[in-house]
């Protein structure tokens, strides 16, 4: 029985070709990719696994805005290697003026890290990681100093259970 062992790549129409392309140069640029593609009406990056292609509308598609509840399209999720590089794209985001809905945070659980941005037309984007949060120096450090103190106890009985006994 076929398989499906990835997904190749995934196309997306756009308003404005020249100012979409412009976005995900940027974005893509950031996040890996290399413009592999490039045609009249349709560019293509690749970070080596997947290819991300965006195709300018056609007329009548550009006659109306892109609305998440349509049926098709509803929002797209880049998989990162770490919260730390949520964050550094959170930033890059702000930075570069782009449209971010909601920041980089926890979301569906403290194991769902994610930031939610919004492309020229207003698609949908996230970055995210399914990670559970990094433990704080503080609690490490206390949860050392404590196995530390308990480390320490147990040399120092250790050592008077070895001491001869006056008396």
């Amino acid at each position: 029985m076929p398989r499906v062992v990835g997904i190749d790549h995934l196309v997306l129409s756009v308003g404005d070709f020249a100012r979409s392309q412009d976005f995900y140069d940027k974005l893509l640029v950031f996040l890996g990719f290399k413009r592999k593609y490039d045609y009249a009406d349709i560019t293509g990056w690749s970070n080596g696994k997947t290819l991300f292609w965006i195709a300018a509308a056609d007329a009548q598609g550009r006659k109306h805005k892109y609305r998440k509840g349509d049926i098709g399209f509803h929002h797209y999720a880049f998989e990162l290697a770490s919260r730390d590089d949520v964050d550094a794209l959170g930033a890059f985001l702000e930075e570069n003026g782009m449209t971010v809905l909601d920041p980089p945070g926890e979301y569906y659980g403290r194991n769902y890290y994610a930031v939610y941005f919004a492309d020229p037309d207003g698609m949908k984007l996230e970055a995210m990681i399914w990670a559970p949060p990094k433990t704080r120096a503080k609690s490490a450090s206390k949860s050392a100093s404590k196995s530390g103190s308990k480390s320490k106890r147990k040399a120092s009985a250790k050592r008077k259970a070895r001491a001869p006994r006056r008396g």
